[in-house]
């Protein structure tokens, strides 16, 4: 990957990003949700609050870099000439919001070249902090993070999530229920950005998820690799995988036999 950015750029950009979660997350606390639409089915509910808090953030960005592109998750799409681009998950995790089941969060990524850069994700839920710039520690709340070193399939606690269509989930299902003897148990958090960085913070082994977007993982992607991790996305699958590297041959395999037996 080629970078075009020194250290102190790729600083001065994950400071940018931390302030603007941390301000997207005073408006997830307001709790002001107004009225509950739906997106993708009718279990995929969007709020007041993803909206507000998207926007609260690409006019910070605009304010702090013009030159820069933003894609945010409600329709935010702004071309820029800088060769950075900003994406966006102004809440990832709605319907746990909804539900004041606590896991969901700002994720903020910034990109060059098609690779994430800098991740910022902030679990508004339990106010955990996750910070990243390629080169760079991982941290939660300041603090360094690292993957576990588990490396052995059948002892990785594994994480996934599922879609909103229900013959999709029905799908998934399927392919969870033949990992489930291979692992020593599956979670599922209900938030692809938060757990990228369980991953990151050594709460998980390893996770997967088919059917996300670039905005769900762009920041943790490169949490996850700032910790020592390995962490992918297949864009034409819209699948991504995360692991330490001990197990990242073994969860790739395990994942696709998976989905290959249906």
């Amino acid at each position: 990957m080629t970078v075009v950015a020194d250290a102190s750029e790729l600083k001065q950009l994950l400071d940018l990003a931390v302030d603007f979660a941390l301000r997207a997350g005073e408006v997830h606390h307001r709790r002001a949700t107004g009225d509950v639409g739906s997106k993708s089915t009718a279990t995929d509910p969007v709020t007041q609050v993803d909206r507000e808090a998207e926007a609260l953030i690409a006019e910070a960005i605009k304010e702090a870099r013009p030159d820069d592109s933003i894609l945010g998750e409600e329709s935010t799409l702004i071309e820029g000439t800088s060769g950075f681009q900003w994406v966006i998950d102004p809440l990832d995790g709605t319907v746990n919001y909804l539900y004041n089941f606590p896991s969901y969060a700002v994720s903020i990524g910034i990109e060059t070249a098609g690779e994430p850069v800098v991740g910022v994700v902030l679990d508004t839920a339990i106010n955990h902090l996750f910070t990243a710039q390629h080169g760079g520690m991982a941290t939660k709340n300041g603090e360094e993070i690292q993957v576990t070193s588990c490396s052995e399939l059948p002892l990785a606690l594994l994480g996934t999530g599922f879609a909103y269509e229900p013959s999709v989930r029905e799908q998934q299902a399927k392919v969870a229920g033949s990992l489930l003897p291979k692992v020593r148990d599956i979670r599922r958090s209900g938030s692809c950005a938060v757990d990228l960085c369980s991953v990151a913070a050594g709460r998980l082994d390893a996770f997967y998820e088919t059917g996300v977007n670039w905005w769900d993982v762009a920041a943790g992607i490169q949490i996850v690799r700032s910790a020592g991790g390995v962490a992918t996305y297949e864009p034409d699958l819209k699948r991504v995988f995360a692991s330490g590297p001990k197990l990242w041959d073994q969860l790739i395999d395990a994942v696709n036999q998976a989905e290959k037996g249906l």
